[in-house]
């Protein structure tokens, strides 16, 4: 996997990056569900009621002294006219919060990447000090065996194949530190990834060349981050969540005003009428039937309505004063940020500008090294230099090769 894939693949498997889309998701819906408060309402029901003893017709009204059956339907529909604002307002933070959740995913995302690409770089950089260290190893056993065979020829002391041994132990084990190393960092990348630890992960070696060295100054870097940062964009947003929050607060002090409807009627078994209206001499009384009665006791009504705060425990003003600190510190919070995106923007370019500038040195160190070291070697043949003296220059161009490849890695970072 290169760089990106294993960023992906982290970002794919990390359920508290899951849960941050989950929250955007309720943040729209949130959203979505502000702008239907402009929508009327509607409510419709019905109720059924068995009455003992004296009681109330609810068809006329008069008291009645027997046992009966009821039933009430009714539909009532209500809109808002003026709310103070109140609904725009808060359809309009509702939205502020989503854009506020969005931008946490991206600040989710970013620290993930960053993490990954941190961890990414570790690997590297132990794998490629795996090489040199090995290199080493390998440079130190075809010495030992040049000095076995200049022994048995009589051209090498006998304390001098000790000293090749002896440096032959302490790279074999600084092998096995290194190698240590790099499995412990490549478990961790695993780990940040939720890779499966029983599976193999094959990380890309190959890496893309440095770009020239470009130097900027902060304040060109911070106008281009100012509008991506999630940080900055975050505490943007914050701080006109806050002023809607402030005319929310206003807008509960003022009037209220809407406008409604409903349509209402009932039954009850109660309710009787001649068998025979025709007929003055029968008596008989039949209850009235349903459809009659639903048609009959039919009513509509319409109804204005309008709410005026006076006094509610100032309440109401206490909720204005906490809106508007919140948005103070809100703006505070909004500078505050931008302040620390400069500070770490000129940090990082110090950084950078000194490591580049290290990296040159280095890179001149480790070609005058490996010079040197040409040289030792040959120097040793001849036995003009002792053992000491050549894993001395050996093992001071390992250490160049070992910050100089460092270095390169901090500056891709």
């Amino acid at each position: 996997m290169n760089l990106n894939q294993c960023i992906r693949y982290a970002l794919e498997n990390n359920l508290a990056y899951a849960n941050k889309n989950i929250e955007a998701d309720i943040a729209d819906e949130q959203y979505r569900q502000s702008k239907r408060s402009f929508l009327p309402s509607f409510y419709a029901g019905s109720s059924a009621n068995k009455r003992y003893g004296r009681s109330i017709d609810p068809t006329t009204n008069a008291f009645i002294n027997q046992d009966f059956f009821s039933m009430n339907f009714y539909l009532d529909s209500q809109l808002d006219l003026f709310r103070g604002f109140t609904r725009l307002n808060s359809a309009k933070f509702q939205k502020l919060h989503y854009l506020i959740n969005k931008e946490d995913i991206k600040q989710q995302e970013m620290a993930i990447a960053f993490k990954v690409m941190n961890m990414y770089y570790d690997v590297l950089y132990f794998n490629k000090l795996l090489g040199i260290v090995g290199e080493q190893v390998e440079l130190t056993a075809l010495n030992l065996q040049k000095t076995e065979k200049m022994i048995e020829l009589g051209l090498k002391a006998e304390s001098d194949l000790l000293e090749m041994k002896a440096q032959e132990s302490k790279e074999l084990h600084n092998l096995t530190l290194v190698q240590n190393q790099y499995e412990q960092a490549l478990l961790s990348l695993k780990n940040l990834m939720y890779y499966p630890l029983d599976k193999e992960l094959k990380i890309e070696t190959e890496e893309s060349p440095l770009s020239s060295d470009v130097f900027f100054s902060p304040d060109e870097v911070y106008r281009v981050a100012e509008g991506h940062m999630p940080d900055v964009q975050r505490a943007n947003l914050n701080a006109e969540a806050s002023q809607k929050q402030f005319n929310i607060a206003r807008g509960n002090l003022l009037p209220r005003l809407s406008i409604g409807a409903g349509v209402y009627t009932n039954y009850a078994d109660s309710r009787k009428e001649a068998v025979d209206p025709n007929n003055p001499d029968n008596s008989a009384l039949t209850t009235v039937p349903f459809q009659d009665q639903w048609s009959q006791n039919l009513a509509q009504s319409v109804f204005l309505s309008l709410q005026i705060p006076i006094f509610n425990t100032w309440q109401g003003m206490s909720l204005v004063k906490k809106a508007r600190l919140e948005h103070t510190m809100a703006l505070n919070t909004q500078q505050e940020e931008k302040q620390n995106l400069y500070r770490l923007i000129s940090e990082d370019i110090q950084q950078v500008n000194a490591l580049q500038k290290e990296r040159d040195l280095l890179q001149s160190k480790k070609e005058l090294l490996r010079e040197a070291f040409a040289v030792s070697e040959k120097k040793l043949e001849q036995g003009l230099i002792s053992v000491l003296e050549f894993y001395t220059a050996k093992n001071q161009l390992a250490q160049a090769e070992a910050e100089w490849m460092r270095t390169i890695l901090q500056l891709k970072v």
